[in-house]
């Protein structure tokens, strides 16, 4: 299991990796992980689904295009389309993350 400060970064995914793949050189687990994620941001560009079962899923929604507001001028302003980043946890994920405990000292 990671232990980390709140964020995990690649770095971590790889240190993790690599107590479970002591043969691999840590080079190459860097490799691997750089290839998994880009393949992974390819397949969104793409526009296709991502599915990772026990974990969730990931998608591009698409939003239109519409008239926004400058909050500071008050001046009407063309907002294009854009693309946003929708994920949906797992049944098994969320049912994890609602039986977690919390730790007392936590905010």
């Amino acid at each position: 299991m990671l232990v980390m400060d709140k964020v995990l970064y690649k770095k971590d995914v790889v240190t993790w990796l690599k107590r479970f793949n002591r043969d691999l050189p840590l080079f190459k687990l860097e490799e691997i992980a750089n290839i998994f994620f880009q393949e992974i941001s390819v397949a969104l560009i793409c526009g296709d689904r991502i599915e990772l079962r026990g974990f969730g899923s990931m998608s591009v929604k698409k939003r239109a295009a519409k008239v926004g507001r400058n909050p500071r001028t008050n001046q009407q302003l063309e907002v294009g389309n854009k693309g946003s980043l929708q994920f949906r946890p797992s049944k098994e994920l969320l049912k994890k993350l609602n039986t977690l405990k919390k730790p007392a000292n936590s905010a």
